[in-house]
């Protein structure tokens, strides 16, 4: 008899959110994390992230009120506070394929969003300097998660509903034996070789091991690759404490390249957070320095500088992270092709973490239909397969 139902290996937002699904449904689940919950070497540290329901594509869009839901399910069953509502602008110039899709996706789904002109962006939002050319996209259902709240909460949600948490483990191998998974961990009680009915991998930067490992990067155009990314704090004029403060600034993000997003005051007071998109070479999770770059820091400085109201532009703080990138910029989740009882979840290329209780619902609809695809929450964009007729060298643009 297998030691557990289903082994979740990686407990950041993904892994969490699988393991607290999955342990609410009933299953014996193992969730195994090599580092502490929370560590800050991954993607998933950090006390904001943004959340919303503007995006290009329908298939992330459309899931939006779902992930909102189950947020808000979260919170209630945990007490914890995940999700604080600001509002979302999105801005760029009127003509840019990226903010007109937006509009158009977010007018099919019927959700509410506004255009602004100049006039109305100066009128309502004077925290910003715009170009002339440039709108602003506004919508009233979004704002911000607390990453590291829900991360933990999701962990401790986990292990109320029975699941067995098992920190400072690191996975040496996943394998196939007979319709069950064999996992080799070297934690805190030596080596243990694990049995289990099911496993699920959600390691992010760390999943292109994972993949090698079980055959899966040959189905990609090219391996995952991780990024460097990272965010700068910034103090607020104390002029400008009101007009940067959460009840009177949205989220933002501006569309053009170089590509920025930020909060209001959120995480610390006096202070916003700021992050610029960066688009380098692929690293290693376990030997890349976590050190800020001084060249994106004084282009995000600049930026700052250019188009922000009220705000001193000289870095006071600042955090790295890593991205993990799919070949297309999407999520990737599925069954093994071949072996139905190994899943996975990677790829969120920046722009995961809102929905990771979602996910985590999917892999938990996924594990009790083996090789089928009949949740709800499921989007054929997802599957592995997608890249089956692709050009070898395919590369997708960046997607915001």
């Amino acid at each position: 008899m297998p030691n557990y139902d289903i082994i979740v290996i990686g407990a950041g937002g993904v892994g969490s959110a699988a393991a607290y699904h999955l342990a609410k449904d009933g299953r014996r689940v193992l969730l195994l994390e090599q580092f502490r919950v929370g560590h800050k070497r991954g993607s998933s540290h950090g006390a904001s992230r943004i959340i919303r329901y503007s995006h290009v594509e329908h298939e992330y869009a459309s899931l939006a009120p779902d992930a909102f839901a189950l947020w808000r399910t979260l919170e209630g069953e945990s007490g914890a506070h995940l999700v604080l509502e600001t509002g979302s602008l999105d801005f760029g110039p009127a003509d840019l394929p990226a903010l007109r899709g937006r509009v158009a996706t977010m007018a099919e789904l019927g959700y509410n969003a506004e255009v602004l002109d100049q006039a109305a962006l100066a009128q309502r939002f004077p925290q910003f300097r715009f170009p002339a050319d440039w709108v602003g996209f506004y919508q009233p259902n979004a704002g911000i998660v607390n990453a590291d709240r829900a991360v933990a909460t999701m962990a401790a949600q986990a292990v109320r509903h029975g699941a067995v948490l098992q920190e400072e483990s690191q996975v040496r191998s996943v394998s196939v034996h007979g319709d069950g998974v064999v996992v080799e961990v070297d934690g805190p009680q030596g080596s243990q070789t694990i049995h289990a009915a099911q496993a699920v991998i959600t390691a992010g930067p760390w999943a292109g091991r994972f993949f090698d490992q079980l055959g899966l990067t040959q189905q990609l155009t090219r391996p995952l690759k991780v990024t460097h990314q990272q965010v700068i704090f910034f103090d607020v004029a104390t002029h400008a404490l009101e007009m940067w403060s959460a009840e009177r600034c949205p989220v933002y993000i501006c569309l053009p390249m170089p590509h920025f997003y930020g909060f209001p005051i959120a995480e610390a007071p006096g202070r916003i957070k700021i992050g610029l998109e960066l688009d380098g070479g692929g690293i290693d999770p376990d030997t890349h320095p976590r050190e800020l770059l001084d060249s994106a820091v004084d282009e995000l400085c600049g930026l700052v500088e250019k188009h922000m109201v009220g705000i001193i532009p000289k870095a006071v703080d600042g955090t790295a992270c890593l991205y993990t990138h799919s070949p297309d910029e999407d999520f990737i989740i599925d069954h093994h092709p071949e072996h139905p009882q190994i899943l996975f979840a990677g790829g969120f290329s920046g722009r995961g973490f809102k929905f990771t209780v979602l996910t985590g619902r999917l892999l938990a609809d996924l594990a009790a239909a083996p090789g089928r695809y009949t949740s709800p929450l499921w989007r054929d964009l997802f599957r592995l397969g997608r890249f089956e007729n692709a050009a070898p060298d395919y590369v997708s643009t960046l997607k915001l």
